[in-house]
């Protein structure tokens, strides 16, 4: 089969939620069909990864996306009714070599990553289209434009019905739409009531070797690993270092919070100079740190679906606090392998009851581990994965 695979980010290297993701669909698809990618990248260093990423691919096509003139493109979609991310993500060399690539090959199916990149096949007939979605956008920056003020929060508010419409015409047109939890399932289910078009397929993860794991955790290293550019990972580190880790260390001052994870933003940097934090910026191994510390805290709160942060924490046997929607989206009886939390208080309170008992870190570690061992590994999601695209393929077929 020949498959138009559609990636708003670079799928290479897998080091962030997104990209493991959209890497691990492409490498499972490569392994017995024709991909052709088309992607967009916004770092004249991902350059470096084509060659990589080209030995997955039957087609690789990659532009870059200038930051500065994507965010002028969407200043101007002010004006209309469509969702700013769409000319935010949209690259007219991208549309040709979708054209192209539509116009030299036979193609079976077109699988798009990230709704924002739907635009590229609107127009598309006769071809079914599957959208991995992920999570519901437009709740999210719901979420933004409630955490904000001011003028920001207008526009967020905006983005946010823009989206949700967009979000809805994709239910209706395409033949497919993936979410990464039952509850995002559930939630665009009830805005477009269709059960045979939203289905849920969740994230994986590789566990490390047991060796690998310490015995024993020195109560010293609360951790919280994530892109550091990335808005939701922003407000939870600033909620953490400024409201969380204040109450924590007038108990506990031996304890501090390091925060790991690439290009941190202004205001993350700035966390670097309070007292107990430590922000590493991009790091070689972020095993490491993770197991260096005792536990880790992710207080998000702009957040829809299973986090891969903290499938990654608990695949290292560290004790999770994070808030109750990322904790309800496991499926689980959760307070046997995390913690939940919504307040700061919450949250200073769940944490210090790991730090004060060596055996209740140890016990609720191995029980994440375990869990995410068997629940989330990749296999069973390929699989589902690869199900769908056998039930959608065919039946277009016989439809056209």
């Amino acid at each position: 089969m020949d498959i138009l695979y559609l990636v708003h980010r670079i799928p290479y290297p897998p080091n962030k939620g997104d990209k493991i993701r959209s890497y691990r669909w492409l490498v499972h698809l490569a392994e017995t069909h024709r991909v052709h990618v088309v992607t967009l990248y916004d770092d004249p260093q991902d350059l470096k990864h084509l060659e990589a990423l080209g030995r997955h691919c039957a087609t690789l096509r990659a532009h870059r996306l200038r930051t500065w003139t994507a965010k002028a493109r969407a200043l101007v979609a002010l004006a209309g009714d469509r969702p700013l991310s769409l000319p935010y993500f949209y690259h007219p060399e991208a549309k040709k070599s979708v054209a192209e690539i539509l116009r030299n090959e036979s193609i079976d199916l077109a699988l798009i990553y990230s709704s924002s990149m739907g635009q590229y096949v609107d127009e598309l007939e006769n071809v079914p289209r599957i959208l991995d979605m992920v999570d519901v956008d437009s709740a999210k920056f719901a979420t933004y434009s409630d955490l904000g003020g001011g003028f920001s929060s207008r526009i967020y508010g905006l983005e946010a019905r823009r989206l949700a419409r967009y979000e809805e015409e994709q239910v209706r047109t395409l033949d497919r739409v993936i979410l990464c939890t039952e509850p995002e399932a559930e939630l665009l289910s009830t805005r477009v009531p269709d059960a045979n078009k939203v289905v849920a397929i969740g994230n994986g993860t590789n566990p490390p070797n047991a060796a690998l794991i310490p015995v024993s955790r020195q109560p010293r290293s609360i951790v919280f690993v994530g892109a550091m550019d990335y808005q939701p990972n922003v407000d939870a580190v600033i909620f953490a270092a400024k409201e969380i880790m204040p109450l924590i260390r007038k108990v506990k001052p031996e304890v501090s919070f390091v925060i790991v994870g690439r290009d941190p933003s202004v205001e993350v940097r700035k966390l670097g100079n309070l007292p107990g934090i430590e922000v590493t910026g991009a790091v070689d191994d972020i095993g490491v740190y993770l197991k260096d510390a005792c536990l880790s805290l992710v207080p998000l709160r702009i957040a829809q679906g299973i986090q891969n942060k903290v499938l990654e924490a608990m695949a290292w046997a560290l004790p999770v606090v994070t808030n109750k929607r990322i904790a309800n989206s496991l499926e689980s009886d959760v307070g046997d392998v995390l913690c939940a939390a919504e307040t700061a208080e919450e949250y200073v309170e769940q944490v210090l009851r790991l730090l004060d008992s060596e055996e209740l870190r140890s016990r609720i570690g191995q029980a994440a581990r375990e869990f995410v061992i068997e629940s989330f590994s990749w296999q069973p999601r390929l699989a589902q994965l690869d199900a769908l695209i056998e039930e959608v393929v065919p039946m277009k077929r016989v439809r056209v």
